[in-house]
């Protein structure tokens, strides 16, 4: 009986957390092409355009690109396009849990966190403050690039330090301990030298003193501190992923 009993309450507790688990109430998944990926959401919809698996991925779990560990194939280039609606409006972290989910039912995605230690990029207020002008804006960030700078509106800075590893492949930990949206604009071609210019890699790939050049440009025009030091960040281990998704 108490066996009997054990067996049924954990039954009970595994069905409460599935009903618990958002999911949309229409979604579907197509190859996408190579190209700029792209996320826009609003309080109802989720869409994901050109996007890698690492992409998908990332977006789901709220991480950077470097925070994910997993077949070398996640960072191929196999692009999917996904749109989703949920049954009413939402926030944004129910639409990543509803994502997540996703991913899990049609690519069986399986997944467990942990965290190790690496060189990273750790972000601080400089000693006279910030320089980021706080927003009320909802929904998506826009990110526009021109000739290396970067102009944010509504944007977290959680978004801003995403944005930032997946360009220079270093994870950036956020110590600053600022919330919200921020408009901003970062310029880093004053900080370039003509021996970086020259160092850059293939297609205008960073130069192996990016880290530095960032670091001096954030200090200077957003007020934030920069350090480049061993850092504890948390990773997301991929245990499993199907290349292909089950049918719509």
């Amino acid at each position: 009986m108490r066996t009997f009993t054990i067996l049924l309450l954990t039954a009970l507790v595994a069905l409460a957390q599935a009903e618990k688990q958002p999911a949309f109430e229409v979604a579907s998944i197509r190859a996408g092409q190579s190209g700029r990926e792209s996320v826009e959401f609003g309080p109802a919809s989720l869409t994901i355009r050109n996007a890698r698996m690492v992409a998908c991925i990332r977006w789901a779990y709220g991480v950077q690109d470097v925070q994910i560990i997993g077949p070398t194939w996640l960072n191929d280039d196999v692009r999917f396009d996904i749109f989703a609606k949920s049954a009413s409006e939402v926030k944004t972290a129910e639409l990543r849990e509803m994502l997540q989910a996703l991913l899990m039912d049609r690519f069986k995605l399986a997944v467990h966190r942990d965290t190790r230690e690496m060189p990273a990029l750790v972000l601080t207020i400089g000693k006279n403050g910030h320089k980021l002008v706080p927003t009320d804006t909802e929904g998506s960030p826009s990110f526009q690039t021109g000739r290396l700078n970067l102009t944010g509106k509504g944007a977290t800075l959680g978004q801003l330090c995403e944005f930032i590893a997946n360009e220079i492949h270093t994870p950036v930990v956020d110590q600053t301990g600022l919330t919200g949206r921020f408009n901003y604009f970062l310029d880093i071609e004053p900080y370039f030298t003509e021996e970086s210019r020259k160092a850059m890699g293939p297609g205008g790939g960073p130069p192996p003193d990016a880290s530095a050049i960032i670091a001096a440009a954030m200090q200077k025009e957003l007020g934030i501190k920069v350090e480049s030091k061993k850092a504890s960040v948390g990773v997301i281990l991929v245990d499993h992923v199907e290349k292909s998704p089950s049918e719509n």
